[in-house]
């Protein structure tokens, strides 16, 4: 986290269809998937949930779960603690319009499969 300014190194698509590199300056915030702990329980172990009674038919499971043992590094931030995000008061408005559609569209394409695979589609 030395040298210059912090930025982050965006890919959008233009109406054309065309790949564009968009370098915008960013900033480090907590990262919200860790909550800044670098690690999480694997997804494997309670991805569906874990219930209350399977902790009661397991204590030595419960002591474990929560001692840490299933935790594994994060994986959005790859146990750093902290992510890059975009920093919207020193990006450029031109930049932060194109930056916003794409997110919007990547937002929308992610509901909308979603909707597919809830609905068999």
């Amino acid at each position: 986290m030395t040298g210059g300014p912090t930025r982050i190194q965006v890919t959008i698509w233009n109406e054309a269809g065309e790949e564009i590199e968009l370098s915008i300056p960013a900033k480090f915030a907590l990262c919200p998937k860790c909550r800044g702990a670098g690690s999480h329980v694997n997804p494997a172990i309670d991805g569906n949930g874990i219930s209350p009674q399977e902790f009661r038919e397991d204590p030595d499971f419960e002591e474990a779960y929560f001692r840490g043992d299933y935790d594994v590094a994060c994986h959005r931030c790859a146990g750093e603690k902290v992510i890059k995000v975009v920093d919207r008061e020193r990006a450029s408005a031109e930049d932060l319009k194109a930056f916003d559609d794409q997110e919007r569209e990547l937002a929308d394409l992610a509901a909308e499969e979603a909707a597919e695979r809830r609905f068999g589609a």
